[in-house]
């Protein structure tokens, strides 16, 4: 459907907000009135492109012209070629100058190490996990529930190191909808993407090898997630001027009353309080950027030689808060004072997390 096709009054059928009508048409943007009488701006080309993905008519798999839908596990998982860059050597950044410190220690860990362990052991999935699907083993030290973790691959050529990385089982439960698995090119580590509230994420799956075979797409799971703070400071207060479009401006001045003060084009905002979670250029699809303020803080110690905090710290706002665990190491932290509650922090973080609960 075209926007330009619409009128004031128009009935269209979204595939986020169900039933709507159009209110407002702007240059760039058009306004939606909801079943439940609030109202949302969205931007044209937007509105054609998700009204293009999202046909309302069924699909009819008996025409064969018509692809039919993929079976599991290819209708969640899809495999990455060695092509595709992952940078796991920066994770260690938080706790030690130089990745090759942990390396050196592996020969003591290893013999030390215990298998991991999760959901995925303690409820089999109805799924059969494929023949084909590469084999292999996860480890941690010194717990299973803090530490570092060891991927090891198991083939008939023996056992061989895959990756490791830093873990914590610390984190705060989420709802999500699990849309895809992307499976890293050894077959043994993946990220997720997945939908949180209103928003799209990718996080590392620290129990990956453990729970994979419970994954379906489309499927609303409970996961653990943790940013692993790169680096944490203080944010410094930050003001700006905001030139809003035109079309925002006449949307919100459309029903204002003689007498009332309209709304102008240009704003001063601040980010005080402000709660973001970005992606950061150049860096993999798991690394963000973000600025929070802090509900609470406690502290850990001994994290692969680490002490710091374990910050609880609203990153996006929906209908509510979203919030988000993130461990900061002492060497992580730039600032004076530890963190404090009621602060507004900013960094960059490792996200990862892992599977809690299977709704069914």
């Amino acid at each position: 459907m075209k926007t330009d096709a619409l009128t004031l009054q128009s009935m269209l059928q979204h595939p986020k907000y169900g039933s709507c009508q159009v209110c407002f048409i702007g240059e760039d943007y058009i306004g939606l009135q909801l079943e439940n009488q609030n109202e949302v701006l969205v931007r044209k080309t937007e509105l054609e492109e998700t009204l293009a993905q999202s046909p309302i008519a069924p699909v009819d798999y008996s025409d064969d012209t018509n692809p039919l839908p993929l079976s599991w596990p290819d209708s969640t998982f899809s495999l990455e070629t060695d092509e595709v860059a992952h940078y796991p050597g920066s994770h260690w950044q938080a706790f030690f100058d130089d990745a090759q410190d942990i390396l050196d220690q592996l020969p003591e860990i290893v013999p030390k190490a215990l298998v991991q362990t999760g959901y995925g052991d303690f409820y089999p999935s109805s799924n059969r996990t494929p023949e084909h699907w590469q084999q292999g083993v996860q480890l941690a030290w010194p717990t299973r529930q803090q530490g570092l973790a060891v991927i090891v691959d198991k083939d008939i050529t023996g056992n061989s190191l895959v990756g490791l990385f830093p873990f914590s089982d610390t984190g705060i439960q989420q709802t999500l909808i699990l849309r895809r698995v992307s499976v890293w090119d050894s077959g043994l580590e993946a990220m997720i993407t997945a939908s949180w509230g209103d928003a799209s994420i990718r996080f590392f799956d620290s129990r990956f090898l453990v729970n994979r075979s419970w994954y379906q797409s489309g499927r609303s799971y409970e996961f653990i997630l943790t940013g692993l703070a790169y680096d944490a400071r203080p944010a410094e207060p930050v003001e700006m001027s905001v030139n809003r479009h035109p079309d925002e401006v006449a949307w919100s001045n459309r029903h204002a009353q003689n007498g009332e003060t309209p709304e102008i084009a240009t704003m001063t905002i601040s980010l005080d309080g402000s709660a973001m979670l970005l992606p950061v250029n150049g860096w993999d699809a798991d690394d963000y950027s973000f600025h929070a303020p802090i509900k609470t803080v406690s502290e850990f110690s001994d994290w692969l030689g680490q002490t710091g905090w374990r910050v609880r710290a609203t990153v996006m706002r929906f209908d509510e808060d979203a919030d988000l665990d993130i461990l900061i190491t002492r060497k992580a932290w730039a600032g004076d004072e530890p963190p404090q509650v009621g602060q507004d922090i900013d960094g960059r973080l490792w996200l990862q997390g892992y599977l809690w609960l299977a709704n069914r």
